[in-house]
């Protein structure tokens, strides 16, 4: 019995194959034929759909894109005016220069004569540009184009307004030795209207006189206008497109067919427009939009043609912005897509077909083979292969659910979650709709560790991944990336307010305490957001501006989110640039020095210096100390550019003055980073003793921030340093909450007035008291006192009262170069 039911089935499993693949070829070609059917109306209604919008937002885009180019045009009016007007003015003044030195030797007179000759038949911008000259005194010496006017004094000429124009350049000349100024007149050409005019003039000191030109803003604005509507007339995208412009009464101004530039056809009232032309203006003038007519012209035919359009107006100069596409292309591209995509399609389903056909004949002919051999060996290996099946079948899920897997949370791993990134976004692109990857993390994860212990902050991680679990949908995904970051992806998104609720949800698990032990554990995260395809477009790249931003949002504020965007993309690429160009700027000579004065108050006098480090590079031009200075901490230089400022500030200070009694201080900073080298003392005696500046004339500045964090480190060292006779100074004091202490503790002998209390000095009475305490305590301790930021006189007379010692600031004078410092402070 046992045999022929085993020969029974042993017939089943030689026969049941066959049965099997034939049964499923049958329906598997069916399903395919149908789907395949479905598919191509799906793509071919899809196609159309696309197409259709594909061109709408085109043109909407080439509209838009001419129209901010004419906004930024129009707002770079003034600029270009004064930027064209100042370097005009500047050549004229280097003639001017040069034929005074070439002939200084001579009588005013002739020098005055050679420099109007010189310049007298100049003209720009179109001939209206000519240069004048005026004595400081208000007399005309040169005016090429009212020649009458030369030798008069019109200081007390007003202009159509009211304003003195000479009168406020000669103020002008005084205070700055250059600069712009406004007045209105008239145009020549239009005499019943005004319009405002901005000059530049500069003052030759040699000869008391100053040279100046000026240009009407509506002259410039036109030339503007002039260029922009050569250019729109030029611009042509696609096959037939091309940009139209029409004025507020219709006129065209700018066509791909010359011909139809007409900016005179019609006037306001003309009552003859044609219907196109005012419906243009009317769907302009109601906000914009699209609108489908016949056009008069197409290019390469110059036929008539339907034409889709998109309107738009410009309300500050009356302009009306078009473009379009002619919907014949659209279609005849259509079904030339449409033919191909029958045509792949047919032939990629016959190849489906046959290959289906193939292959359920070779799986018939192996089926029957196997059977054979299988119906040899049945009855010896039936309970082993069931054995070995089940076994190997275990095995291989725990191994692959181990590799894909985190061991702790059981959540994906790594690898999983960047094929699931990959997948998602795919889907995604096909869909066109976005995917967001959110990198998490855990703040102050660390001290749960230190406090609880690592077992409590493992309860702490499961217990969370359980509850991120439960916020995933259908296609979502959370992978623990490592230690307390996890990132999620969340596919098929239809919009960033979409992944901003997403984000909520993730927050929302923080709100309440986790209960472990006993104890009840309070925790937060950040979390930083990309989206595809706005960000990027693999997973590598979400994940890593993910983590940019992760740490841009921790370094904000602990417990926010934030999502990627181009400003953080340029401020890393800045930061990476100021990195790298950074590492070379030593060699490069980039780094320089320069010197703000610091004013004894009692005589009035120069007492001593601040050296200030400044770098300019050719690639990010003028780069802050406070940004470089962190980063030269950060990438291990700092100790080059301070040694090299101090080596630069010791050896001009000897070419400024050479040592002696009443020699010339100079102050210079410290960072922490320098301060706590082991070498740092014997480099810094180094420098010095190379140079030969006497050690008394240095002062050290060091900031509260060192004292805070290398209290015990620092004390020692700055002993040392006054030991050998440096001056220690405590900048920004009073704006710590220990500055008084470390007055006790340190050997201070000077301490700087923070510039924030001098600007309130006579806003905010706190500040003034302040103040004075600060200056009666250097005294009490024999300390001298610096006061920061000084930018009026009322400042100063208020510390003169006050009896401080030293003033620091703009009002005597912005830093120096040592050149300059020389020429303006040293005595012969």
């Amino acid at each position: 019995m046992q045999r022929r039911s085993d020969k029974k089935l042993l017939t089943l499993i030689s026969l049941m194959p066959v049965v099997l693949i034939g049964i499923f070829t049958f329906v598997l070609n069916a399903i395919i034929i149908h789907e395949n059917r479905s598919k191509v109306e799906t793509l071919i209604a899809s196609l159309h759909s696309e197409s259709v919008e594909k061109e709408k937002n085109r043109i909407k885009h080439q509209v838009d894109t001419i129209y901010q180019q004419i906004s930024y045009q129009r707002n770079l009016t003034e600029a270009t005016l004064k930027r064209s007007i100042k370097l005009r003015v500047d050549d004229a003044f280097k003639t001017v220069s040069f034929i005074y030195q070439k002939n200084k030797d001579k009588p005013k007179s002739e020098i005055m004569e050679l420099i109007t000759n010189a310049l007298r038949q100049s003209r720009f911008n179109d001939g209206r540009g000519y240069f004048f000259i005026y004595g400081m005194d208000g007399h005309n010496l040169m005016h090429p184009i009212f020649p009458d006017l030369e030798g008069k004094n019109l200081l007390h000429v007003q202009d159509v307004r009211g304003s003195y124009p000479v009168k406020n350049y000669i103020d002008l000349m005084k205070e700055k030795g250059e600069g712009f100024s406004r007045w209105w007149y008239p145009k020549p050409d239009i005499k019943d209207q005004e319009f405002e005019k901005i000059g530049y003039a500069k003052w030759f000191e040699p000869l008391n006189f100053y040279i100046g030109t000026g240009e009407y803003i509506v002259n410039v604005e036109e030339d503007i206008k002039e260029k922009l509507l050569r250019w729109i007339s030029e611009v042509r995208f696609g096959e037939s497109g091309y940009i139209f412009l029409l004025d507020q009464y219709g006129n065209t101004l700018a066509h791909y067919n010359k011909s139809k530039i007409d900016p005179n056809k019609y006037s306001k009232d003309s009552p003859n427009k044609g219907p196109i032309t005012q419906k243009m203006l009317t769907l302009a003038h109601n906000g914009g939009g699209y609108m489908q007519y016949i056009s008069a012209f197409k290019p390469r035919t110059a036929e008539q043609a339907e034409k889709l359009s998109f309107i738009k107006e410009y309300n500050e100069w009356g302009w009306v912005i078009g473009a379009g596409v002619y919907t014949d292309e659209n279609k005849r591209l259509l079904e030339e897509k449409e033919t191909l995509l029958l045509q792949q399609n047919k032939i990629a389903l016959t190849k489906i077909l046959l290959l289906t056909l193939i292959l359920a004949l070779v799986l018939t002919i192996l089926s029957l083979s196997v059977s054979k051999y299988i119906g040899m060996r049945f009855n010896r290996f039936k309970k082993r292969i069931h054995s070995d099946f089940t076994l190997l079948e275990k095995t291989k899920n725990k191994m692959q659910h181990m590799a894909l897997h985190d061991a702790l949370t059981q959540l994906p791993n790594r690898v999983l979650l960047e094929s699931k990134i990959e997948k998602g976004i795919q889907r995604a692109k096909e869909l066109d709709q976005y995917l967001a990857v959110m990198f998490v993390d855990l703040d102050d994860f660390k001290k749960i560790n230190d406090h609880f212990g690592h077992e409590v902050g493992d309860i702490l991680l499961k217990q969370i991944s359980q509850k991120f679990d439960t916020l995933l949908k259908h296609d979502d995904m959370v992978s623990r990336f490592g230690g307390d970051e996890f990132v999620f992806c969340f596919p098929l998104l239809s919009s960033k307010e979409e992944a901003e609720k997403r984000v909520e949800a993730i927050q929302s698990v923080f709100k309440n305490s986790f209960s472990i032990n006993g104890k009840a554990i309070i925790t937060s995260c950040s979390i930083g957001v990309t989206m595809y395809p706005s960000d990027a477009d693999n997973s590598l790249d979400l994940i890593s501006k993910a983590d940019i931003v992760l740490y841009k949002s921790k370094a904000k504020q602990k417990g926010s989110a934030l999502f990627f965007d181009h400003t953080i993309d340029a401020q890393v690429n800045y930061e990476f640039s100021l990195e790298e160009e950074l590492r070379t700027a030593l060699i490069n000579n980039e780094i320089s020095v320069v010197y703000q004065p610091q004013i004894d108050i009692k005589t009035g006098q120069l007492y001593g210096v601040e050296a200030l480090s400044r770098w300019y590079n050719k690639t990010l031009g003028f780069v802050s100390p406070v940004d470089f200075i962190a980063v030269a901490e950060e990438i291990g230089i700092i100790d080059e550019i301070g040694d090299f400022v101090l080596q630069q500030a010791c050896e001009d200070m000897l070419k400024f003055m050479p040592n002696g009694i009443d020699a010339t201080t100079i102050s210079v900073n410290l960072s922490p980073r320098q301060l706590i080298k082991s070498d740092f003392i014997q480099r810094i005696k180094s420098i010095v003793s190379a140079t030969g500046i006497d050690i008394p004339r240095i002062t050290l500045e060091i900031t509260e921030n060192i004292l805070i964090s290398d209290l015990e480190d620092v004390s020692p060292i700055l002993k040392q340093l006054q030991e050998l006779g440096f001056g220690i100074s405590l900048d920004d004091f009073g704006t710590g909450y220990s500055s008084l202490s470390y007055l006790n503790i340190l050997p201070i002998t000077e301490i700087k007035i923070d510039r924030s209390f001098i600007n309130s000095l006579f806003i905010n009475q706190q500040s003034e008291t302040l103040v004075k305490a600060i200056i009666a305590i250097g005294a009490s301790c024999q300390m001298k006192v610096v006061a920061e930021g000084i930018e009026t006189k009322d400042q100063l007379d208020k510390l003169v009262e006050y009896k401080c010692d030293l003033a620091q600031g703009y009002f005597f004078d912005k830093p120096l170069s040592i050149d300059d410092l020389c020429v303006k402070y040293l005595k012969n």
